[in-house]
């Protein structure tokens, strides 16, 4: 009798048979749960019960063991073959083969190339298979060496990675002085250096400090340039001004060596405003020259390409990020206003779709849109339209892996979100942080240290980077660490709340109610919300669970903290089956008397959090 497939199998076999269509580079995970008419949270939760993998591994597998078949047969060069079986980043496809493969694309078509060649005819012109036999152990012994220097190497590599990247060429541009008679001609400039920041991020082997830190050094301009330098840990510094009179256009620019104090390159470029683009890819050729960085073929074109033409446009992308970064809910609605102007401007804007898809997630994570599945497919479409319009858009990849990460649960499509964020750009700061809050809580603290430390590198005065930092050092128990980091961070933003919050923290933990009490006193009196007569008399009172109260919402890391743990985790529970839970806390410390607790064990389980 003919066995009938179970409503589970058939499922399966529908989703097997939708993703064999896996060369189309755009198909995703979003495209197969349309096919399938579930939601991608559902999807991705139902393919965990039935296989114990996301939907995003089984697409990414089938591209793999595609992509290992043609290269086994040597069909096409390595890059082909990538764009082939669906990877827009040959860079990340050679990552995530070899990780999955323990041998790189390139190592693994060399060997095939060399077992293709080994076949040869006789005397007679017939072929040998003795030979070819023999060239099959050869083959065997060569792969296995192969193998065995590539574990090798991609360790050492792994070891030394820290001191390596010191190696870079490293450069900070300064946002550039106006020198034009009208004043409202400064939006102008910080214009052109956004460009050009833009076009810089995109050469490889340069380390480039974001602008975010750059920034701060806009009305700084006392501090000789080895200082700036030492600061923001470069070796070079740009300097540059820009001036418009009506159409006319005159951009200086200084690179300068701080090591040595002297000047490497000075330039002037004199254009018509409608060509000032076409400067802008000529500056950036410039400057690679004065680092002596050797651009590739490919690499001269990424810099020669607009993301816009419009200045007004870039302008109002300039400002919609100025605001966006204060990761304040009223900041990140006007950026909000600003993106949909660039928009409005051009309408092909990529990095403005991309910056849209990153505000609408944070309102929604901040609560700032109470719809959260409607947030959330709002920062989904966007993140799409700037992908469609340009593949290459790291700020896309690493939004997205947030909305998987922090909405869907689902930690392996935003692991490989974050990984082609940071192929793309090495230079982008905030990928590593989000992909060192995704190593965080799923177990791995060494490696989210050393990302975390990779985005302070390139973005040393971030304030939302410094406080991930912070969190960090905490959940490792460093918190002299974190007491230090910390305070970074309320140097630089004096307005945020999340600097009381973690030292809070920190001095339950260590159970210091004497600075735990300072601590709150000082918040109140910030925040204009209690005397430091009022919080003596609560400690006085209830000690440190009282001033906990104070400060933190009755959440479930407030009852952790003061000891409620069925309350905890009932409101966990509440907060799972309602869809509104976040897993990044479930790596804090708050947490920590409730890791071996069969609820919370249950808990972590379900979101793919056991570790």
């Amino acid at each position: 009798m003919k066995e009938t497939l179970s409503s589970d199998d058939k499922f399966l076999a529908i989703v097997n048979q939708i993703i064999i269509n896996i060369n189309n580079e755009q198909f995703s995970v979003e495209d197969l749960a349309k096919e399938v008419g579930l939601s991608r949270s559902m999807l991705h939760r139902k393919l965990i019960k039935l296989i114990g993998k996301s939907a995003s591994e089984l697409i990414t597998e089938k591209r793999l063991s595609q992509a290992k078949n043609l290269l086994e047969n040597d069909v096409s060069t390595v890059s082909e073959i990538a764009y082939k079986v669906g990877f827009n980043s040959p860079s990340y496809f050679n990552k995530v083969f070899k990780k999955k493969f323990l041998i790189s694309p390139g190592e693994l078509r060399k060997s095939a190339s060399l077992y293709h060649h080994s076949i040869f005819a006789n005397k007679n012109g017939k072929i040998n298979v003795l030979g070819q036999r023999k060239r099959k152990t050869t083959i065997t012994k060569y792969l296995f060496v192969t193998l065995a220097i590539v574990t090798i190497g991609s360790g050492l590599y792994y070891i030394t990675s820290g001191r390596t990247t010191t190696m870079k060429p490293s450069i900070a541009i300064l946002p550039f002085d106006n020198l034009s008679i009208n004043e409202e001609n400064q939006g102008f400039a910080d214009g052109i250096y956004e460009d050009l920041h833009q076009r810089l991020s995109r050469i490889d082997g340069l380390k480039l400090i974001s602008r975010t830190s750059s920034e701060i050094f806009r009305n700084k301009r006392n501090n000789t340039s080895p200082e700036i330098a030492q600061l923001l840990g470069v070796n070079y510094l740009l300097e540059g001004t820009a001036q418009r009179e009506v159409d006319d256009v005159r951009i200086i620019v200084k690179l300068i060596d701080a090591r040595k104090d002297e000047c490497v390159l000075t330039k002037k470029y004199d254009s018509n405003v409608h060509d000032v683009f076409r400067n802008q890819s000529e500056i950036a050729r410039d400057i690679a020259n004065g680092l002596s960085i050797y651009l590739t073929d490919n690499i001269k074109l990424e810099i020669a390409m607009n993301y816009t033409t419009n200045l007004k446009a870039l302008e109002y992308y300039q400002l919609g990020r100025f605001y966006l970064n204060k990761r304040i809910k009223k900041n990140i609605n006007t950026s909000l206003m600003y993106f949909k102007k660039a928009i409005n401007e051009d309408p092909d804007y990529a990095l403005a779709y991309a910056e849209m898809a990153n505000a609408y997630y944070l309102l929604t994570w901040y609560s700032g849109i109470k719809d959260r599945e409607q947030g959330r497919q709002t920062a989904v479409d966007m993140a799409r339209k700037a992908l469609k319009k340009d593949k290459h858009i790291a700020e896309a990849h690493a939004v997205l892996g947030s909305i998987y990460q922090e909405f869907d649960w689902d930690f392996k499509a935003a692991e490989e979100e974050y990984l082609k964020a940071i192929a793309i750009n090495p230079n982008y700061s905030t990928s590593y942080q989000y992909y060192a809050e995704l190593l965080s809580i799923t177990g791995r603290k060494e490696l989210a240290r050393e990302f975390i430390n990779k985005g302070k590198m390139l973005d040393p005065y971030s304030f939302i980077i410094r406080n991930i930092s912070t969190v960090l050092y905490t959940r490792n128990g460093e918190f002299e660490k974190a007491l230090e980091e910390n305070s970074v961070c309320k140097e630089l933003n004096i307005d945020a709340n999340f600097p009381f919050y973690n030292e809070l923290v920190i001095y339950w933990f260590l159970e210091d109610d004497k600075a735990a009490l300072e601590c709150v006193k000082k918040y109140g009196i910030k925040r204009k919300r209690y005397h430091p007569h009022q919080v003596d008399s609560v400690h006085n009172i209830m000690g440190m669970n009282g001033l906990v109260g104070l400060v933190f919402s009755k959440g479930p890391a407030y009852y952790a903290m003061i000891g409620e743990n069925e309350k905890a985790l009932d409101q966990l529970e509440l907060e799972y089956n309602t869809g509104s839970l976040k897993p990044f806390p479930f790596g804090g410390i708050a947490f920590s008397k409730l890791q071996s607790h069969p609820r919370f064990i249950r808990l972590k389980k379900k979101m793919g959090l056991e570790f």
